[in-house]
């Protein structure tokens, strides 16, 4: 054998050899894919809570990272050019030692919070009125605006609703659950949901309901979905619960981490992937668009979450994405441990 061929030899073993070795060390970790970006941060601010009233007009709930006694402790963030650009103000609250958990931006400068109380802003977010006097007990678990004076709020194992931006409310719906409400999702002002849910950290169980208003929240019905109902077992609580139409809807569950879709109004449920570890942060701005991250890595699937692949990931210290707000333009904004506030366009 002459010495060229020695060496094409040579050399395609030493690439056949490669090969191998780049398939035997091929893993399932995500590709390390960035398309989200840091758009902000500030180490003495721990950000919490974000949401976006539309791609430009969004606002971000912090507090101080340092421990003083400063009664200015409590921030919002406001953006009006779609995070290129944040003004930080403390804000002021009647009670000292309470913060707002989350937010709802309505427009014109006028914003709802809940903490153990409804609370009102209708100047950025500077000052806030308690619109809920007559609440007492446990604190509010989810808000949803139906329109500038209609909104529904739930509360342990209640909701209540106003039709008078907060100067009276009433009791619509009451239920013995021993758990309490998560998440409302309104795909349309007309069409809600909302789950409950408890679960025994002891023995790796949990239970749910889901019940369901189709009159902008002024009646509520308990559903008895499938496969759970023929089963004759309780549907597991839920991390995530999400309605993209009336009638097209995707829940996640606690423990087993499964991803259901209904396409029936939440009547009929269909497993559609055995592997969603979200802690809750799942979002469909579609039918086949969505996302979901387990703090390190945030997937994106196109095809109704039946396939996912990595969209962004940073194992950084302390960089997980704690919480996050996706519009149905396509706009992201999540917010890390770091005290960073990442995008996607």
């Amino acid at each position: 054998m002459s010495q060229n061929s020695l060496n094409i030899v040579k050399i395609s073993l030493a690439l056949l050899f490669l090969t191998i070795l780049m398939a035997s060390c091929k893993h399932d970790d995500p590709i390390p894919v960035n398309n989200w970006y840091t758009i902000y941060q500030n180490k003495d601010l721990y950000l919490y809570s974000v949401k976006f009233l539309d791609k430009n007009n969004g606002y971000v709930l912090a507090e101080s990272s340092t421990t003083n006694n400063s009664a200015n402790w409590r921030f919002i963030l406001t953006t009006t050019d779609g995070g290129t650009h944040w003004i930080v103000n403390h804000y002021q609250f009647s009670a000292y030692d309470e913060l707002l958990d989350d937010i709802f931006p309505m427009g014109n400068g006028n914003i709802l919070g809940i903490a153990d109380h409804v609370y009102k802003s209708s100047d950025n977010g500077k000052t806030w009125t308690d619109v809920s006097p007559q609440f007492v007990g446990s604190i509010n678990n989810d808000l949803h605006i139906i329109d500038s004076t209609t909104w529904v709020v739930a509360k342990g194992n209640y909701i209540f609703r106003t039709n008078n931006a907060g100067q009276t409310w009433q009791t619509v719906f009451q239920t013995d659950f021993m758990g309490a409400f998560h998440h409302f999702s309104f795909p349309s002002p007309t069409v809600g949901y909302a789950n409950i849910g408890a679960v025994d950290s002891d023995n790796g169980a949990s239970v749910g309901l889901i019940v369901k208003t189709t009159d902008a929240g002024q009646t509520w019905t308990l559903l008895h979905p499938e496969p759970w109902k023929s089963n004759e077992i309780s549907i597991p609580d839920m991390a995530y619960m999400q309605f993209v139409t009336d009638q097209i809807g995707y829940l996640s569950t606690i423990w087993d981490y499964k991803l259901y879709k209904t396409v029936d109004g939440g009547n009929h449920w269909v497993l559609i992937h055995n592997n969603i570890y979200s802690s809750g942060l799942v979002r469909f701005l579609n039918e086949n668009l969505g996302y979901y991250t387990d703090g390190v890595t945030i997937n994106v699937t196109n095809d109704g979450g039946k396939n996912w692949k990595a969209d962004y990931y940073d194992d950084t210290k302390n960089s997980d994405i704690l919480t996050w707000t996706l519009l149905k333009t396509g706009q992201g904004y999540a917010l890390t441990r770091d005290q960073r506030i990442i995008k996607r366009n």
